[in-house]
């Protein structure tokens, strides 16, 4: 039982972290690459939206609005495509890469 709420405790610790100190781009770019099943690839990687839009961003403390912006965004960068509730990283190393330059890992 400890164990289990050990492994809780650092769950909500990170949802924590997530959600006050990172920007909104730093949080999508976190949560896509969390979903694809190899990050560091060069090849495409589908990552499917298991809840709506508004709910994603409610979850990442930001409006409907905020999450389209930024989705906006990663697409214009070719980072990304969007249809429906199918997100296609389209390289996630180069979204790996963005990531670390937001955290300060250069």
């Amino acid at each position: 039982m400890l164990g289990s709420m050990s492994q809780h405790l650092r769950v909500l610790v990170g949802l924590l972290d997530d959600l006050t100190l990172k920007d909104m781009e730093t949080r999508l770019a976190n949560w896509l690459l969390k979903r694809c099943p190899r990050p560091l690839a060069d090849a495409p990687a589908i990552v499917q939206l298991d809840r709506t839009k508004r709910v994603l961003a409610a979850e990442m403390g930001a409006t409907s609005e905020t999450l389209s912006r930024t989705l906006a965004k990663f697409r214009d960068k070719k980072l990304l495509r969007v249809k429906g509730n199918t997100i296609t990283v389209a390289k996630p190393s180069n979204l790996q890469k963005l990531l670390n330059q937001h955290l300060g890992e250069l």
